[in-house]
C-alpha cells in the first residue's frame, strides 16, 4: 500500500513540476522575445548541468538512509549522516556558486552567441544561475533522507507547492516587469524558500534536532566512498545528457539553441513520466539487494510499467503530438522548427527510460564501477559524434547525437537481463 501511495504521489508531484515550466514557456516567451528566452534556455542548461551532479550522490544517499534506517538505532545514525551530509552540500553549492560566477564573464563574451544582445545580459543571465543553483543544491540532500524514509507523499507536497509558486507567480512576474532579472529574482527566492521547507521536514521526520546530533566522520566514512564514486560518475552522466545544449549553444545562434530548447524542455520533461516509478521502487529494490530473485522480479515490473507509460504516451504523442503544440505555441514558426527535433528526442527519451531499470539494478548492488564506466563511454561518444551531427543537420543533428547516445546508454544497461 505504501509503495502504491508513494508512486501515485510521485506521480502527482513530478507532474506538475515537469508541467509547470512548460505551460508557462509561452507566457515567457511572448513577454521576453526570442533573444532573451534564449538566454533562460541557457540558464535551464546550466543549471541542469550543475544540478545533475547531484543525482548518483543523492541515490547513493538513499541507499545508505534506507540500509540505516531499516538498523537498530536508525534514525540517529541516520541524522548523523544528515548532518554531515548538508554541511557538504551547503559548502559545494557556494564553491560551484562562486566559480561559476567568476566565469561569468568568460562564458559571456568567448562561448554565448549574443546576436547584437549586451554582454552585461549574459552576464546577468549567468549570475542568475549561479544564485539560483546554490540555494537550490541544498534541497536535494533532504530530497535524498525523504525518499529514503518514504515519505514521498510529504515531499511531493513541497515540490508541488514549488512549482506552482515558481512558475505561476514567474509568469505574473514577467508580465508585470518584462525584464530577465526579474524572472532570476523570483526563482532564486522560491528555490531558496523551498530548500528551506525540505530541510525543517526532513528534520522532523528523523524527530532529532540538529544541536542534539555532531560532526561524527566515522560515521560518513563507511558512505563517503559510495557517495564520492557516485558523484564522479555522475559528472560524467551530467555533461553527457547536457552535451548536445552545450556544443548547440556554442555552434548556433540564440533564437534557434531557444527553440531547440523548447523541445529539449518537453523531451527531459516527459522523463518525469518514469521517475515516480524509479524514485517509488529504489528503496524497495535497495531492501532486496541480498535477494538476487525478488531484485530480478521487482526489475521486470519496473520494466513492464515502463513499456506500458512508454507505449501509451507515444501513442498519444503521435495521434496529437504537433496538434498539442500548435495550441501549447500559437504560432506555426516555432512549431515547424520543434516538430521535428522533438519526435526525435522523444524517442531518445524513451531508450532513458528503459535504462533506468539497469541503473536500478547497478545502484541497489553497489556497482558504482560500472555506472562510471558506462557514462564514461558516452560522454566521450558525445564529444565526438555530436558536433559532426549539428554540422550535417544543424539543430536536428544534435537530436540525433540525443538519440544514438541514450541508444547506447540502453544497450549497456541490458546486462541486468544475464544475472542471476
Amino acid at each position: 500500500m505504501t509503495l502504491k501511495r508513494n508512486i501515485l504521489a510521485n506521480y502527482i508531484g513530478t507532474g506538475t513540476v515537469g508541467l509547470a515550466p512548460i505551460l508557462a514557456l509561452p507566457w515567457y516567451l511572448a513577454a521576453l522575445g526570442p533573444k532573451q528566452f534564449g538566454l533562460i534556455g541557457f540558464i535551464v542548461m546550466l543549471q541542469a548541468v550543475l544540478g545533475l551532479l547531484d543525482m548518483g550522490m543523492s541515490q547513493a544517499l538513499v541507499r545508505e538512509i534506507t540500509v540505516r534506517l531499516d538498523s537498530a538505532d536508525g534514525r540517529r545514525r541516520t541524522a548523523t549522516l544528515l548532518f554531515g551530509f548538508e554541511r557538504l552540500y551547503w559548502l559545494f553549492a557556494l564553491c560551484a556558486g562562486c566559480f561559476t560566477l567568476l566565469l561569468a564573464d568568460t562564458i559571456a563574451k568567448y562561448w554565448l552567441n549574443l546576436e547584437g544582445l549586451p554582454v552585461a545580459l549574459g552576464r546577468e543571465a549567468i549570475y542568475g544561475a549561479a544564485v539560483i543553483f546554490a540555494v537550490q543544491f541544498p534541497g536535494s540532500v533532504y530530497r535524498s533522507l525523504l525518499v529514503g524514509a518514504q515519505a514521498q507523499v510529504t515531499l511531493n507536497g513541497i515540490m508541488l507547492g514549488g512549482a506552482l509558486l515558481r512558475h505561476a507567480g514567474g509568469v505574473i512576474v514577467v508580465l508585470v516587469w518584462p525584464t530577465l532579472l526579474a524572472y532570476l529574482i523570483w526563482h532564486a527566492l522560491i528555490a531558496l524558500l523551498e530548500t528551506l521547507v525540505r530541510g525543517k521536514v526532513a528534520w522532523r521526520i528523523l524527530n532529532v534536532r540538529r544541536r542534539q546530533v555532531c560532526w561524527e566522520f566515522s560515521e560518513l566514512r563507511p558512505d563517503w566512498r559510495l557517495v564520492a564514486g557516485m558523484f564522479g560518475a555522475t559528472m560524467l552522466g551530467a555533461l553527457t545528457v547536457q552535451m548536445d545544449r552545450i556544443i548547440l549553444s556554442r555552434m548556433v545562434n540564440l533564437e534557434q539553441f531557444g527553440y531547440y530548447t523548447i523541445a529539449a524542455t518537453v523531451a527531459v520533461g516527459s522523463l518525469q513520466l518514469i521517475n515516480p516509478l524509479t524514485q517509488g521502487i529504489l528503496p524497495r529494490a535497495i531492501q532486496m539487494r541480498t535477494d538476487p530473485v525478488a531484485l530480478r522480479a521487482i526489475s521486470i515490473k519496473l520494466l513492464a510499467a515502463i513499456a506500458l507509460v512508454v507505449a501509451a504516451s507515444a501513442t498519444a504523442y503521435l495521434a496529437a503530438g504537433e496538434w498539442l503544440l500548435n495550441i501549447w505555441l500559437r504560432d506555426p514558426k516555432p512549431v515547424a522548427v520543434v516538430y521535428p527535433i522533438l519526435t526525435i528526442m522523444l524517442v531518445g527519451t524513451a531508450l532513458n527510460a528503459f535504462y533506468n531499470v539497469g541503473y536500478m539494478n547497478w545502484i541497489a548492488r553497489k556497482n558504482i564501477r560500472r555506472v562510471l564506466q558506462v557514462n564514461a563511454f558516452a560522454l566521450i561518444l558525445s564529444i565526438v559524434l555530436i558536433p559532426w551531427f549539428v554540422i550535417w543537420q544543424g539543430t536536428i543533428g544534435a537530436a540525433i547525437g540525443w538519440l544514438a547516445i541514450n541508444l547506447i546508454g540502453f544497450l549497456l544497461s541490458l546486462e541486468w537481463l544475464k544475472q542471476k
